[in-house]
């Protein structure tokens, strides 16, 4: 089936019960459940075996609600499935995560008790809330008697003028990856009037059973590649030169969140979301305006005032992500300038679903990664339990992210630490092409949880293609040929390959009937991995520039899909010759850029007469094309040749000189001329063995600092190198005495760092 299209519909929401949850319906309860990975509360993850989980419900009741009472406040839950209460640890918590109240789980100890064997009419859990709650005795049911009394906007935690109540306990996990944990029936119940009788009915508040994956905590792709499939302008969400963009037909629906335009006298209040190019309602670009409470007496359009951050000093004045490669992001943009768009978030009271993405048109049993950038664009937003101001962060975004309504991913607790990358990698089913992806918020807004997001992305997660050996393999007439492809993933399902063969120069491919089924082995390093092979042969001058590649798939249905298959983008080309040694010798070959064009230098000595240079261009290192032919001029003696490439460089050019004398030729080394180079690091080969090759490619002259390191960070090999401006071709030798396993290559030019994880295979592989 031709993957032509994905289709992508997204919606924002917020999950709520008696009432919209925007600042309109302030006179309805509202209310969410949750839980946070407190083993992954910062760094993020998967669930696995023992992690310990906080499985959190809140339920928010505006001031005044109910004449300002509420009676006989309970609330009971079960321990989920696959998981095991962890000791003492029920509470009640601020929206924060700050404990107001813990509790025994010893029956008739105080207002909370745990049963551990509940009978069918009880729970595992009861906490009796408020003023005058009875300890909760043997029985956990959700009886009337022992609920306590609450008097929202006046009982703590305040938040808007009302209570926010959140209820606490942990689990620790005791399932195995592939299991499912199931979140217990949990519910809060309550009355509007102070009358135990059952004439008056209780109100019922019940959570939503959440599923949760536990499965292995496999990182985002290190290279995530592909065409990014996600709606809202490939998940930009666009660009323009008013401060806030524009509605489009093709607008991101959010129900129950207002979409309110950012001006100096609007503000994005809890409950609503705006789409703009600069987080300043004046659009300021001074990202260093104050912030409460330390404004001076200063005032707009001063460019101190706090009156150009939200809400007269709090919120951040950024600009979105896209383009940017550290974590501040982009500039704010000024006024009638163009910039970038990004959707900004002032999370609702109540926890629940944030996101939501339907997709069509998925490639079956292949693996993709769905990622965003988000930020936490407040630093001082805290409120404590009385509704002050702390000037702290306060509520951190924490969101989980699910696939058909099952979890697989939680972001951890996102910081005021500026742009960060979030998601996970999954695999889609046998047959499955069709998918619901979602994403929660795990906590309540009020006292801070406002973020943007941006650059959300949905792409394959290729396999890792290794091509054995390197990208131009030099052999003489009659030489058998051996070459393989190694073939590394985070999943075991890319098993179906084949080889394919360019006769002239890449321009078209052919199948060449070499295909296979190689099962993917545990390569001890969190990733499956084989080797697979192109049938040895013997080489003539007739194979002489052929171009070999890899395709690798997850079903012999997706070899055949271009859509749904992976190409190496690193071929094989192979250079047949007669090897007779040629007397001339290079001695040098150099080059920069000239007003735009290559100007070549080559020194040579010991020439034979009859010696041309025939000078090659390639725009991607592989595919050369003869340019021009110098004849040599200088038999037996040292000379300086040079050439002026008339077709201007456009990004980059790759030369090499091809010497020639009569039937016998050789190759010089490949150098890269480009106007705008840039420190990065090209061919490693990944994994190694005695040694580790690649080529640095410099915008300048220096001095290369290479280490390499293990896991613990401690040295064990390093070497300094000499640089030029251009690609350099770099060794680390005598390696054969490491271990097998994952090492950190570390490559330091001046201020400017790249490292690479690389993988030291035993001998064989």
């Amino acid at each position: 089936m031709k993957k032509q299209l994905l289709r992508v519909t997204l919606i924002l929401f917020c999950y709520a019960i008696f009432g919209i949850p925007n600042g309109n319906a302030q006179t309805e309860v509202r209310f969410g459940n949750s839980y946070v990975n407190i083993s992954k509360r910062t760094a993020g993850g998967t669930v696995e075996f023992g992690d310990t989980l906080e499985i959190r419900t809140n339920y928010y009741f505006p001031g005044g609600f109910n004449g300002g009472n509420i009676y006989f406040v309970r609330y009971m839950d079960n321990i989920p499935s696959n998981t095991t209460l962890v000791g003492d640890s029920v509470y009640l918590i601020t929206n924060e995560g700050l404990l107001v109240k813990k509790y025994s789980i010893r029956a008739s100890d105080d207002q909370a008790t745990y049963k551990a064997n509940p009978s069918l009419s009880e729970f595992n859990l009861r906490i009796n809330i408020g003023a005058n709650a009875a300890n909760v005795g043997t029985a956990v049911t959700n009886a009337v008697a022992g609920g306590g009394n609450v008097k929202p906007g006046t009982h703590r935690p305040l938040v808007a003028g009302g209570t926010l109540i959140t209820t606490a306990f942990r689990v620790r996990v005791t399932g195995s990856a592939g299991d499912i944990i199931t979140l217990g029936a949990g519910e809060l119940r309550y009355k509007k009037n102070s009358s135990s009788s059952t004439f008056y009915q209780d109100s019922i508040v019940r959570a939503i059973r959440y599923r949760i994956l536990i499965s292995p905590n496999t990182p985002i792709c290190a290279d995530a590649v592909g065409k990014n499939f996600a709606a809202e302008f490939g998940g930009t969400f666009g660009s323009g030169n008013t401060h806030n963009r524009g509605i489009l037909p093709s607008d991101l629906p959010v129900p129950g969140y207002i979409r309110r335009p950012l001006t100096p006298s609007t503000e994005t209040n809890d409950g609503y979301y705006t789409i703009v190019n600069n987080l300043s309602p004046r659009q300021s670009t001074f990202r260093n305006a104050l912030k409460k409470p330390s404004c001076g007496s200063f005032s707009p359009p001063n460019i101190n005032a706090c009156g150009n951050r939200m809400f007269g000093g709090h919120w951040d004045i950024i600009g979105d992500h896209t383009g940017s490669t550290t974590p501040a992001g982009n500039d704010p943009t000024a006024a009638n300038a163009t910039g970038g768009y990004m959707l900004v978030v002032n999370s609702d009271y109540a926890t629940g679903e944030a996101y939501r993405q339907s997709i069509t048109g998925l490639c079956p049993n292949t693996s993709y990664e769905f990622s965003l950038w988000v930020r936490n664009v407040c630093t001082n937003c805290g409120i404590d339990s009385t509704g002050t101001q702390t000037w702290k962060p306060g509520v951190l975004p924490n969101l989980t992210f699910a696939i058909d309504d099952l979890d697989r991913y939680s972001s951890g607790m996102v910081d005021t630490v500026g742009w960060v990358k979030k998601g996970f990698m999954f695999k889609t089913g046998p047959t499955q092409e069709d998918i619901v992806i979602s994403i929660r918020n795990n906590a309540s807004g009020g006292g801070g949880n406002d973020w943007a997001i941006d650059d959300i992305a949905l792409v394959t997660c290729n396999p890792n293609l290794t091509m054995l050996p390197s990208a131009t393999t030099s052999v003489c007439v009659g030489d058998n040929v051996r070459i393989s492809a190694l073939v590394r993933s985070f999943f075991d399902n890319y098993t179906e390959w084949m080889w394919e063969r360019s006769t002239d120069n890449g321009a078209t491919w052919q199948n060449t009937g070499v295909t296979g089924h190689t099962p993917a082995l545990d390569n001890g390093s969190g990733q499956y991995e084989y080797e697979a092979f192109y049938p040895t042969f013997i080489s003539d001058p007739s194979t002489n520039g052929h171009i070999y590649r890899f395709r690798v798939a997850s079903t012999p249905g997706n070899l055949s899909e271009p859509d749904c298959s992976f190409l190496n983008f690193t071929t094989i080309q192979l250079n047949v010759d007669d090897c007779q040694i040629l007397p001339t010798k290079l001695l040098s070959f150099t080059g920069q850029l000239n007003n735009g064009n290559g100007y070549l230098k080559w020194v040579t000595d010991n020439e034979t007469p009859g010696t041309i240079y025939e000078v090659e261009r390639s725009n991607d290192g592989v595919s050369f094309t003869k340019i021009t032919s110098v004849a040599g001029i200088s038999p037996d003696a040292k000379f300086t040749y040079n050439f002026t490439d008339p077709k201007p460089v456009s990004g980059q050019a790759y030369y090499r000189i091809r010497m020639v004398e009569g039937e016998v030729f050789k190759y010089s080394k490949i150098i890269l001329l480009s106007s705008k180079l840039e420190f990065s690091i090209r061919n490693l080969v990944n994994p190694f063995g005695s040694q580790i090759s690649f080529d640095i490619v410099s915008p300048e002259r220096g001095k290369a600092n290479v280490q390499l390191m293990d896991l613990y960070g401690r040295t064990v090999k390093q070497s300094q190198q000499n640089i030029v401006q251009g690609m350099n071709e770099v060794f680390l030798r005598n390696l054969d005495h490491l271990s097998s396993g994952v090492y950190v290559l570390r490559i330091q030019i001046g201020e400017k760092i790249i490292t690479k994880q690389v993988l030291k295979t035993n001998p064989g592989h």
